[in-house]
């Protein structure tokens, strides 16, 4: 598994340099995309122009590559999201405008009675048909959003606003943005469409980076682009860089003599720009000391709280726990601290257990997409949930500590479906064991991870009926569903 660890550069005469290989690579950056993605020329055709054009080195040149290729992939990965959640908001927006116009047609209350006279009536139907009138037009403006992606992706096109799309829609609304003029905005884009560079490495070269090697000293040596050498010299030296996390497996991967990547970027602090230095490398994953003929625990996912069962070898409950995630109002920081700290608990319960971990594979994509037509405060649950970014860190963790992670993405094992496990949960171990519905929706996680049975209980006050006999037995938990 590859982890990137960070370190601040100290202040000095080094920003500006930064500042100019940044302006440097993004303008040949957005220039590739135009060249490679719009206009169609070959890689070669494009390189040899470029090292000449932009005076950069060959492998200077593959890291720009390298970062508008990551960016393509991303915006196609991106455009299939989009078109599932437009898809999914779509059906939403003609679900609620066939309910509105049911309503209308079919009164409730005083209106049903005739009452015309009661004067909440009147207005009642004035907001419903305002309603409508508000859906109809998101369902034709989704509609359209719609048909234009799906005539992008048919013809292969990919969008892509270097800088940001909502910073570039900014300059349109400049004193609402809090731009004076529109010179001011134009900085502030620029300056987002150069705040990064990346310096690729290759195992076959000298400290797994030829562009930025690391020094016996610890310092590292920069390569100039040729285009800056009459400025800054051809290398340069950065000193003072301190790792807090990670010294130990970047050390590793020097001596295992593998390609390291370093990545130099900008943020701003306390109003003054701080550049920073990424290294990604390759960092084994620790020895496996779970074992699945132990038992497991299983987590079930939830946008207030994350709720963990475990069971022994035979399926049987030994602990529940539940973890309050509250993440609203809280800062991109804040979200990861909680859910940091929510991580450590469970992959050191599940360490100390020797038990691993089973996740079901849930898709937020069609409740997002229906937030429109859920209550407020479920809607600002879900949307500031982060799903993602939860099993990253748990994945990330768990490879750290030697847990194992049952899932879809784990060494081919099989993923646990989610179908029915809240129901199975709520009907086989919440009365039994006195267990929340979902904490026994976790435990019915923790035993399917482990492929235990799903059987409904045989003192069903109901038989089973023959139609269904043989068949899968989810074809019954649907029923109980119903």
């Amino acid at each position: 598994m590859k982890a990137t660890y960070e370190g601040r550069v100290p202040e000095g005469g080094l920003y500006a340099l930064f500042a100019a290989i940044a302006e440097l690579f993004g303008r040949a950056e957005r220039a590739l995309f135009a060249d490679r993605h719009v206009r169609g020329k070959a890689l070669a055709e494009c390189k040899r122009e470029y090292l000449r054009r932009f005076g950069l080195t060959a492998r200077q040149f593959n890291a720009v590559e390298t970062q508008v290729r990551g960016k393509v992939e991303a915006a196609r990965e991106g455009s299939g999201v989009r078109l599932i959640h437009l898809r999914e908001a779509a059906a939403s927006a003609e679900r609620a405008i066939k309910k509105a116009e049911r309503d209308l047609r079919r009164p409730k209350g005083a209106a049903a009675r005739g009452d015309s006279a009661d004067p909440g009536v009147a207005e009642k139907r004035r907001r419903l048909r305002f309603k409508l009138h508000q859906k109809k037009r998101r369902l034709a403006s989704l509609e359209s959003r719609l048909k234009a992606l799906e005539d992008d992706r048919r013809a292969g096109r990919v969008r892509i606003c270097f800088g940001g799309k909502r910073l570039f829609h900014a300059q349109f609304h400049l004193q609402e943005n809090g731009y004076s003029c529109f010179e001011e905005w134009r900085a502030d884009f620029q300056r987002a469409r150069s705040g990064q560079f990346l310096c690729l490495g290759s195992k076959d070269e000298t400290s797994g980076n030829q562009t930025c090697t690391r020094m016996p000293d610890g310092s590292l040596r920069l390569r100039v682009p040729p285009a800056l050498e009459e400025q800054y010299g051809s290398h340069v030296r950065i000193e003072g860089i301190r790792f807090r996390y990670g010294q130990r497996e970047i050390d590793a991967a020097l001596e295992r003599g593998e390609a390291i990547t370093y990545r130099i970027l900008r943020r701003e602090r306390k109003g003054k720009d701080v550049w920073y230095i990424q290294i990604t490398v390759e960092r084994p994953d620790a020895h496996i000391v779970t074992d699945p003929r132990l038992g497991a625990l299983g987590i079930d996912l939830n946008p207030s709280h994350v709720d963990v069962g475990e069971i022994d070898r035979f399926g049987n409950v030994t602990g529940t726990r539940s973890f309050p995630v509250d993440l609203q109002k809280r800062t991109r920081a804040q979200v990861t601290a909680t859910l940091c700290e929510v991580v450590a608990d469970i992959v050191d319960w599940a360490r100390q257990s020797g038990k691993p971990i089973a996740v079901e594979e849930l898709d937020f994509q069609k409740k997002k997409a229906a937030l429109r037509e859920q209550s407020p405060r479920y809607a600002r649950m879900l949307s500031t949930f982060a799903y993602q970014k939860f099993f990253a860190l748990l994945r990330s963790r768990a490879a750290r500590e030697g847990v194992e992670v049952i899932d879809e993405d784990h060494d081919g094992e099989p993923g646990v479906n989610p179908a029915f496990t809240s129901v199975i949960g709520e009907a086989k171990f919440a009365p039994g064991y006195g267990l929340s519905p979902h904490c026994a929706a976790a435990v019915a996680i923790a035993r399917r991870g482990l492929r235990f049975g799903e059987r409904l209980r045989s003192r069903s006050a109901f038989p089973l009926p023959a139609r269904t006999r043989g068949k899968h037995v989810w074809r019954d938990w649907r029923r109980v569903a119903q």
